[in-house]
């Protein structure tokens, strides 16, 4: 082979080798725990597909996709997931990492498996990684998130006078 083809196929085989990793789904992972068993899901961090995998029943160990993919202006891979068993079924929430914005999920009811968005943006810091996680209470739903390059935490509930609306609490862990 001349040295023109090798450069040329080594190129090719480089464009390939880019393209493909561009598209390689980044995962995130959760699971609860049922009477029957566990329940186990994964979610794609760019679109925000829902799959999930039971350790139990006639389909256990194969992974099936749930619902639609998150509507939204970005396609970075920073979707973080926390999921929530409730009476009626499962509620999964995802935050975009980048603005804060939460998502919502239900695997029931009359608008099961579609994403909705919920409350306002995170307030954050320069070049933040953010932790996110939430919680199930009497009255709704807490969520809160944590600044990773500061430890600033922030909280926003779902019920209540200021529902929708992120605010901070405590200060920053020292250095």
């Amino acid at each position: 082979m001349k040295t023109t083809k090798k450069l040329k196929l080594i190129l090719c085989l480089f464009f390939i080798f880019s393209i493909s990793n561009l598209s390689a789904q980044q995962l995130e992972f959760e699971s609860i725990e049922r009477a029957d068993g566990t329940a186990f899901f994964a979610i794609d961090k760019a679109t925000g597909q829902i799959s999930f995998m039971l350790d139990y029943g006639s389909n256990a160990g194969n992974w099936k996709n749930y619902g639609k993919t998150i509507d939204r202006n970005s396609q970075e891979k920073n979707l973080a997931l926390y999921t929530i068993q409730r009476t009626d079924g499962t509620a999964f929430f995802a935050m975009d990492g980048a603005t804060g914005q939460v998502y919502f999920m239900l695997d029931y009811g009359s608008n099961a498996g579609n994403w909705k968005s919920y409350g306002g943006v995170l307030p954050k810091s320069e070049n933040s990684f953010v932790s996110f996680q939430a919680s199930s209470r009497t009255d709704g739903t807490a969520f809160f998130a944590m600044d990773g390059n500061t430890g600033q935490i922030y909280f926003m509930l779902d019920y209540g006078s200021n529902a929708g609306n992120w605010k901070s609490y405590g200060g920053t862990v020292p250095e």
